[in-house]
């Protein structure tokens, strides 16, 4: 977060379940300014998220973008349809399997190992441009 400029405070541990993303949206809603996007560690937590933003009347995306994790079958039928990163579970197993390899050969090695994952963000309708406060865009 300090890398792009954001504090973070606006990190919140949730638990990747539908209750996580509407707990985690009500503390983000708590705060002095409250994020203008969201991007959750799965599409649970997004959903989540949305159904918290639905109860407080908070307009998805007008007010707040929402980005999910995962791209689950669900994301296209939620209102409106979630923005989501879709990866290969496929090539998820292969590297966690080949980063436990590599602990199991190297078990004392300090040396951090860096694995790539392709990913797509596939566009939906929860997300926008960041609505305007006081004059000045929000980031």
């Amino acid at each position: 977060m300090a890398e792009i400029g954001l504090s973070p405070d606006l990190i919140v541990v949730g638990n990747h379940k539908l209750e996580g993303g509407m707990n985690a949206l009500r503390e983000l809603h708590a705060l002095n300014q409250p994020p203008t996007a969201v991007l959750c560690s799965n599409d649970m937590t997004a959903i989540g998220v949305m159904r918290e933003a639905y109860e407080r009347n908070i307009k998805i995306p007008d007010e707040l973008s929402v980005i999910g994790f995962d791209d689950i079958h669900l994301t296209e039928f939620t209102i409106p349809p979630l923005t989501t990163v879709q990866m290969s579970q496929h090539e998820l197993a292969k590297i966690a399997f080949k980063a436990l390899l590599n602990v199991v050969d190297e078990p004392r090695t300090q040396e951090r190992q860096r694995y790539e994952l392709i990913t797509t963000l596939v566009l939906r309708r929860s997300t926008a441009l960041a609505p305007h406060r006081n004059g000045s865009p929000n980031h």
